[in-house]
């Protein structure tokens, strides 16, 4: 080797090590930028409320983006909750045992806000709530369902609501109206025997029973009938003491009873084992079913957007109708409202800026986009009314947003989740043995009711 090359190699060799020394100072120096920020942490449902796995990875993906953009000093640390409604609940109550795992902020279903509130783990925010922009644009009604007394410690992120869907196709083979509105529930039991005699193979109604869901099956299944009875109460208000027996409370477990003993509701054995609360519409697909109490987030779910399935002719089969009051009684309409909620944690170091988070998810093109994508009704009256709503799953968006405003909240307090257990046992037993008397499930409800939160904590309305 000649000394030029010998010179050259060393020359090199000193390049490569000027080079890689470089090197690592750039990443000892990005380290240390990216460790000098201030992480905030976000628990939230990987798997439940968005309901596609590309779109909740869209979603998250999108927030961390935006969020470090426009906090250069903070950085947002996602922690994702797989699993069902009970998985969610459990993992938070876990991560809230400690300072050291409680996240800044969380996405928590509405039911369980009395739940972490009462035990000190969330912090009110009516002092940030005071300088947002969007606060003052949820209905009242959206507004308190995150209130204990006067103070808010959740805010909505999208609500859901229930109405009447009806196969137009079964309507028109059982000699009923396509362009239907019932009045009342008898009526609705009407159509529901007439199909039953005269379109076979088919069942007559969705009316969900059971617990398998956890309250939330309550809250898209029998508490839109109890709030539709002139008797609505389940909690008694402003008062910790939840209702075990009422005129409404037997009418709407003789509703149940109706439906089951004259076989015309959707037997539990054909239900999928999770649950299948929203089985309902993947049965209209199929051309299997009349008539449902379902929820607003079917008609997004046939979108293809969403493809739970996609379904594009769905606006044309299905139609709907707002549920009616039990005889038809002022305000006429039902529906229970619940949904998501967004929660700052008690323990946060970081409280303004678990705060910029929470008000950077109610951007507008975030809102929508949960909205959308997690079959909600906004929380936002102007967002409901964005054609970016009202058009991605037409006509059923409209729906929901039209019968919001008569809404009834669902407990929030910490007994509201074995009241709702009770309930669901009462109607499971009428779903599974059609023979089930009133009297018998009223039986099975109060006795798990007094045994799980205790004779004193309940009354009796006449």
């Amino acid at each position: 080797m000649s000394r030029k090359g010998i010179k050259c190699l060393f020359v090199s060799a000193g390049t490569a090590i000027l080079v890689v020394a470089s090197a690592t100072t750039s990443s000892a120096s990005d380290l240390h930028a990216a460790n000098s920020k201030t992480p905030v942490t976000f628990a939230y449902s990987s798997a439940w409320v968005i309901d596609t796995t590309p779109l909740t990875t869209q979603f998250y993906n999108e927030l961390v983006k935006q969020f470090d953009a426009k906090y250069p000093s903070l950085t947002l640390k996602l922690e994702p909750i797989p699993g069902t409604y009970d998985d969610i609940v459990t993992k938070l109550s876990l991560l809230f045992r400690s300072s050291s795992t409680a996240p800044d902020v969380a996405e928590l279903p509405t039911q369980v806000i009395g739940q972490f509130q009462s035990s000190g783990e969330l912090m009110a925010m009516n002092k940030f709530l005071k300088t947002s922009s969007w606060w003052s644009t949820f209905p009242k009604v959206v507004q308190s369902e995150g209130m204990v007394g006067s103070q808010v410690y959740a805010v909505n992120q999208g609500e859901n609501d229930e109405f009447i869907y009806y196969d137009k196709s079964i309507f028109q083979k059982a000699g009923l109206p396509t362009t239907w509105a019932p009045k009342n529930w008898a009526q609705i039991l009407s159509a529901a025997e007439q199909i039953k005699a005269k379109v076979p193979g088919v069942y007559p109604i969705w009316l969900y029973p059971g617990n398998l869901s956890g309250s939330t099956g309550l809250l898209q299944g029998a508490a839109n009938l109890i709030y539709g009875t002139p008797t609505p109460d389940i909690q008694v208000p402003n008062s910790t003491k939840f209702v075990i027996q009422s005129p409404g409370i037997d009418a709407v477990l003789g509703f149940y009873h109706d439906v089951y003993s004259k076989g015309l509701g959707v037997p539990m054995s054909a239900l999928p084992s999770n649950g299948g609360i929203g089985y309902g519409g993947n049965l209209f697909q199929m051309g299997k079913l009349g008539l449902a109490i379902g929820s607003n987030y079917w008609g997004g779910g046939w979108t293809k957007t969403v493809s739970s399935p996609y379904w594009p002719v769905a606006s044309k089969v299905v139609a709907t109708a707002p549920l009616p009051t039990e005889f038809g009684q002022s305000p006429g309409i039902a529906t229970t409202i619940g949904g998501w909620d967004l929660a700052i944690g008690a323990d946060t170091k970081h409280a303004q800026d678990a705060w910029d988070l929470l008000n950077l998810l109610q951007d507008p093109q975030n809102s929508l986009n949960m909205a959308n994508w997690s079959g909600f009704v906004p929380p936002s009256s102007q967002f409901g009314k964005d054609p970016a709503f009202v058009n991605f799953a037409a006509p059923y968006n409209a729906e929901s947003v039209d019968v919001l405003p008569y809404g009834r909240l669902i407990p929030t307090s910490p007994n509201f989740d074995a009241w709702a257990y009770g309930f669901g046992e009462a109607t499971a037993d009428m779903a599974l043995h059609p023979s089930t008397t009133v009297a018998q499930a009223l039986s099975t409800f109060q006795g798990y009711a007094k045994d799980e939160i205790g004779s004193s904590a309940l009354v009796s309305e006449k």
